[in-house]
């Protein structure tokens, strides 16, 4: 039974390789700006219709421009696997869930690294272009956060933790 499992699995399965992009700007009168960006590149594998296994590395560099004092820049590496639900499809369009953990570092400038990790939930939809290419995106995160200086738990949905990207299926 075991290797029927492995092999109808199998049939259906499909590696794909892609990733995404997040840009966020926020000029605030008397305060400041914020410039965010961000590169995702991932990779998975399609267990069938609505089980995907995949492996995201998350760079992200944040630089902070207060009205007074000096620009802080901050760098971070993120590895994180995850397990993706697709749980309905209409059209072109699938919606699904991610659900995961990631662990990586951060940087502040002038400051030491800081391990930083997270796990939780993030809904997305993916457009099935073609075949082969799908844009994906994704909004918000349900979870828990946690770095030296700060813990985060709950529910964020913003446009600073939106990101777009595609994907190639081989």
């Amino acid at each position: 039974m075991a290797a029927f499992a492995v092999a109808s699995l199998s049939a259906n399965a499909q590696a794909w390789l892609g990733g995404a992009l997040g840009f966020d700007y926020k000029d605030q009168k008397n305060v400041g700006s914020t410039t965010y960006f961000k590169v995702a590149p991932e990779f998975g594998y399609n267990l069938s219709d609505k089980w995907t296994i995949a492996l995201a590395l998350d760079l992200n560099y944040t630089s902070t421009n207060p009205k007074v004092g000096n620009t802080v820049g901050t760098v971070g590496l993120t590895l994180s696997p995850y397990v993706r639900y697709t749980y309905a499809k209409a059209g072109i369009a699938s919606f699904f869930v991610d659900g995961g953990f990631g662990v990586g570092v951060e940087k502040v400038e002038d400051l030491d690294p800081n391990t930083i990790w997270h796990v939780g939930l993030r809904p997305g939809v993916a457009f099935a272009i073609t075949d082969h290419v799908s844009f994906v995106g994704t909004t918000g995160y349900f979870g828990y956060r946690h770095a030296e200086n700060y813990n985060h738990f709950g529910l964020d949905v913003n446009n600073t933790i939106g990101q777009v990207g595609f994907y190639y299926t081989f």
